[in-house]
């Protein structure tokens, strides 16, 4: 038996986050990818000290990557 990539890991102790559960429900419904294709996550903000958006950048075990980019609200 394998062990889980850190990043299926971390979806998989984050479920209850509503962030995350977005994010889930993106890589699932949207993009149609199983969770246990997910290799790494980046959470990439466009200003560190203030972003008003954060980019969700997925790796895919295939190689393949998608980004989801979501606007910061006050």
């Amino acid at each position: 038996m394998t062990d889980l990539p850190h990043a299926q890991k971390w979806l998989s102790s984050n479920k209850d986050n509503p962030a995350i559960q977005f994010l889930i429900e993106w890589i699932t419904q949207t993009l149609q990818r199983p969770l246990d294709s997910v290799e790494n996550i980046e959470i990439v903000p466009n200003n560190p000290d203030t972003p008003t958006s954060v980019d969700f950048v997925v790796s895919f075990t295939d190689g393949a990557t998608e980004t989801q980019t979501v606007e910061v609200q006050d």
